[in-house]
């Protein structure tokens, strides 16, 4: 099972994206949709997701040379074209252009940005998934360690988990200590669910609590928001959703549900239309903020005007899939073929705007 595609995902990662972008309105005056808060449940699906994907993708194979050059490469292509783009462009804008703009990038905030080490809103949950990036081949090693040592690394690697854990609250929000055990609970469905495949009913079992989760995060009802949406006065770091293991817990739980071959997961988030967010997801979290901000100079009252907004960003990131993410990746691929091994079929990567998640 391991490495095998699952459409349902790409939609998952699509609505990941998409309430995001909703629990951004009120940060540019447009109507409140959904909970403010929100947005955390978004990145810490995320989180999970790449996680798991890591696992799925990865755990499989034997660490090798090759092998690890295809996953560095993958890993490169699929976030730094972007984010650097992104990132200079959004200082030469606020910098020299427009000082109102809506990513406040000066000389040192770039600075933070090229060392993955920003708090800028938007841009702080890239560092903990790249620096997570150089982590994973360690995880990835453990696990293929000769067997007479396997358990005393996987010993060794499960009390260095628990530890950063237990210190993540100390930890700045953009480091991975802080947010290692997130990706950890996606590296452990994926083993869960090459382990023991969910059966009926079980498996209708986690399928419908998921769901009855995200339609309590989306619909927010009373009586469960002291629980769903603590209040971040005093909590910075927002410790009382990251650090809360339930939450990452049934955020896990979400995205296991996703791997059920079931006609409602076709339905909700295999469709076309989700899928096709997914692909974009990257584009959209990174570029949603400048598309509200450019709509929000078009003539019209806030609830056409939130429309329009969704509209832009996900015209703007299609735009950016096809000519920055695309060709990013393309000429990757044939970069490291042409270094390392001039046998393009070898090194082929797996076709991440199909199999992987960014926000």
């Amino acid at each position: 099972m391991s490495g095998r595609h699952i459409p349902a995902l790409d939609g998952l990662r699509g609505f990941a994206a998409l309430i995001v972008m909703l629990s951004h309105f009120p940060d540019v005056g447009l109507p409140s949709w959904v909970n403010h808060r929100l947005g955390d449940y978004g990145v810490m699906l995320f989180f999970v997701l790449s996680g798991f994907l890591m696992g799925h993708l990865y755990l499989g194979q034997k660490p090798d040379v090759a092998a690890l050059l295809r996953y560095g490469v993958a890993r490169a292509g699929r976030i730094l074209p972007l984010y650097l783009a992104v990132s200079l462009l959004s200082f030469f804008l606020f910098s020299y252009a427009d000082p109102a703009f809506i990513y406040r990038i000066d000389g040192q905030q770039l600075l933070r940005l090229l060392s993955f080490t920003s708090a800028q809103p938007i841009f702080w949950s890239i560092g903990p998934e790249f620096q997570f990036y150089f982590l994973f081949p360690l995880i990835w090693m453990a696990f293929h360690s000769s067997r007479p040592n396997r358990p005393v690394v996987l010993l060794a690697l499960t009390t260095a988990i628990c530890l950063s854990y237990a210190i993540s609250s100390w930890t700045p929000g953009f480091s991975v200590f802080a947010k290692l055990h997130i990706f950890i609970a996606g590296i452990g469905t994926a083993l869960l669910m090459k382990a023991a495949p969910l059966r009926p009913p079980l498996a209708m079992l986690v399928l419908g609590g998921a769901l009855a989760f995200l339609a309590a995060i989306l619909l927010s009802p009373t009586w469960a928001e002291p629980f769903l949406f603590p209040s971040t006065r005093g909590d910075p770091k927002h410790i009382g959703y990251y650090g809360d293991l339930a939450k990452v817990l049934l955020c896990a739980c979400v995205i296991h549900s996703a791997t059920i071959d079931h006609r409602l997961n076709d339905w909700l988030w295999g469709n076309g239309a989700m899928r096709r967010l997914g692909a974009w997801s990257f584009s959209l979290y990174l570029l949603h903020m400048p598309a509200f901000y450019l709509a929000g100079y078009l003539p019209m009252p806030p609830a056409p005007r939130a429309v329009a907004s969704l509209l832009l960003a996900v015209g703007i990131a299609a735009l950016s899939h096809r000519f920055i993410e695309g060709p990013a990746n393309h000429y990757l691929r044939r970069l490291l073929a042409r270094l390392f091994d001039r046998q393009p079929k070898v090194i082929l990567l797996p076709d991440l705007s199909r199999a992987e998640v960014r926000r």
